[in-house]
């Protein structure tokens, strides 16, 4: 008996002690040298050894088999009509690497394909508590939101990396290595491109080494930076600390900048240079004018957690609305998704194809992205699931493509792009002429 009670308390003893080196280890403490880190890597021994007969994850849709009965690849209806092209930007499951494609909306058929390939156009990850470096790969790199000129560059980037113009073999003509991009990329009219980026680290008094300071950068046909400023600084200046700094809770990612849509015609609204944003954190869209520094007009709703903001006309704007909520028991969706427009002139806020999404059912709790066509129907882009759609107000599903591979599951999107018949036939006119890709 006396033997057991030892035996025990030694144990417990033991567990205790190795509970203590495992927490040194998971907070970096550094109190035991590398004590700490070897009884935190002995601890996840579980957690590796499941991940490693479950296999890499990591890009699969979140709900990898929500489209387990339809089939892969494109579907196209019969009296479509379509137009145009898709710079289709998905991850290939089987091929385990993001693609960029462009495909004909008129049969589905594949024009042109790149092959980014981030193990040779990556250099080593930066010192940033803003990069993921288990990423920094070609098995993880995504395109996000591609932009194909017409002469034939494609231009590149991940969430919180760098920029780069590839050529038709996707090979690197340029790239801009000295900032942080993320999320979407915009032409600014004139070969240049706006784009949302950091300042990294955050000149912001007092916040944290993982803060997000999302920043407005400019940047030309080449990349090279043109202009650049702090959103939160923005704000700070109008006054509207009370948006970012509240003292209930502090948030290292307050803002969410994830859309940068620049205005390249005056309007009665709006001028040219203006900057449409979308703060998806805020639940809000704002028109701001870096020539005066002025914050033309912001709302706050009926929105929730949206992404992408789009100029219709020279009146209205249209939100993809997330319409995602989280009340303490996770982030969900109210339904469906929706496309807000919002008109200058009234005031009003419609969701005109709020039919087409009950219809499809397109539901993307982040990202995701919508692209009115000139037949008045839309493309939607259903990130989170690996889907895209052309649809029409009434419901009608005119093409569908569902991003699944041989395993029967989905895999995640980057963001493509519609492109006219016009834009896209003179970007390929370029592209005839790469050998060697």
């Amino acid at each position: 008996m006396w033997l057991v009670l030892l035996l025990f308390l030694f144990g417990l003893i033991g567990m205790i002690g190795f509970g203590v080196l495992v927490l040194d280890g998971e907070r970096e403490t550094d109190r035991f040298g590398a004590l700490g880190p070897a009884a935190l890597d002995v601890a996840e021994i579980p957690d590796t050894v499941k991940a490693l007969m479950k296999g890499d994850t990591t890009m699969q849709a979140f709900q990898p088999h929500r489209f387990g009965d339809k089939p892969a690849g494109w579907t196209i209806a019969k009296d479509a009509g379509l137009t145009g092209y898709v710079l289709l930007s998905h991850y290939d499951g089987d091929r385990r690497r993001h693609v960029v494609q462009l495909v004909s909306l008129a049969d589905g058929t594949v024009k042109h394909e790149w092959l980014p390939d981030a193990d040779t156009l990556l250099p080593a990850p930066p010192d940033s508590a803003l990069v993921e470096p288990t990423l920094w790969n070609t098995a993880h790199y995504r395109a996000i939101h591609p932009y194909l000129t017409s002469d034939g560059t494609l231009v590149i980037k991940d969430h919180q990396s760098y920029l780069f113009g590839l050529d038709g073999c996707s090979k690197a003509l340029w790239s801009q290595t000295g900032e942080l991009f993320h999320h979407s990329t915009e032409s600014d009219g004139a070969g240049g491109y706006w784009i949302p980026g950091y300042v990294d680290p955050s000149a912001v008094e007092r916040t944290t080494e993982d803060f997000n300071d999302d920043a407005l950068v400019h940047v030309g046909p080449r990349g090279e930076v043109l202009w650049k400023k702090s959103v939160t600084q923005i704000l700070l200046d109008h006054g509207m600390e009370y948006d970012l700094f509240g003292a209930g809770r502090y948030q290292d990612d307050p803002i969410h900048l994830n859309d940068l849509e620049p205005v390249l015609e005056d309007g009665p609204y709006w001028k040219k240079g203006d900057l449409f944003l979308s703060f998806r954190h805020l639940s809000m869209i704002m028109l701001y004018r870096p020539a005066t520094d002025e914050i033309v007009w912001y709302q706050q709703g009926p929105w929730l957690a949206q992404h992408d903001v789009d100029i219709l006309d020279d009146h209205r704007i249209g939100v993809f609305d997330n319409n995602a909520y989280d009340r303490g028991t996770g982030a969900r969706v109210h339904g469906t998704n929706e496309i807000v427009v919002h008109d200058f002139t009234t005031g009003a806020d419609t969701m005109p194809f709020d039919p087409a999404f009950k219809a499809t059912e397109a539901h993307t709790l982040f990202e995701g992205l919508f692209t009115l066509l000139p037949d008045g129907a839309a493309m939607i882009e259903e990130e989170n699931s690996g889907r895209l759609i052309f649809a029409r107000p009434d419901g009608t599903e005119l093409a569908e493509f569902i991003n699944k591979g041989k395993d029967g599951n989905s895999y995640r999107m980057g963001w493509s792009r519609y492109m006219s018949q016009a834009e896209g036939d003179a970007a390929l006119a370029k592209l005839t002429t790469c050998t060697g890709g």
